[in-house]
């Protein structure tokens, strides 16, 4: 009896060890899965943060070029491009009569990238400017 107890003992020692050993496994993927979300989130974090400065750059720009590609800190990188939509000079009507506004109207459509290691995000947003027209003189 006391020979088949020793044996049945190593046999349960084998099995407690493989238990283990598949929980440990189990655990180091999860902390593995864990720490690449993490990447994932931080890496969504920062191309957000950078939007705004994002914006701010393309209201600088000069939208007679149709695109280009600037990097704007921490690695992102935006790509841009420009279409003009319409251009106008729009009538204005006055009580002695009317004429011609001294300013012209632009409206472009903005397509934006964001791009961060693997990550991208892309966006389209509509832009109105205006230009003081200046006077031809004669």
């Amino acid at each position: 009896m006391k020979q088949n107890s020793k044996g049945f003992l190593v046999l349960e020692i084998l099995i407690a060890g493989l238990i283990l050993t598949s929980s440990i496994a189990a655990a180091m993927y999860l902390f593995r899965m864990g720490f690449v979300y993490l990447e994932k989130a931080n890496d969504s974090n920062i191309i957000t943060s950078k939007l705004p400065q994002a914006v701010n750059f393309l209201k600088t720009i000069d939208l007679g070029q149709t695109g280009g590609t600037e990097s704007i800190g921490d690695d992102v990188t935006l790509v841009w491009e420009s279409k003009s939509i319409e251009k106008t000079r729009p009538l204005v009507h006055y009580s002695e009569g009317s004429s011609l506004s001294p300013f012209e109207h632009y409206l472009h459509t903005l397509r934006l990238k964001l791009l961060y290691k693997t990550l991208e995000r892309e966006y389209e947003i509509r832009l109105f400017r205006y230009k003081k027209v200046v006077p031809v003189q004669e």
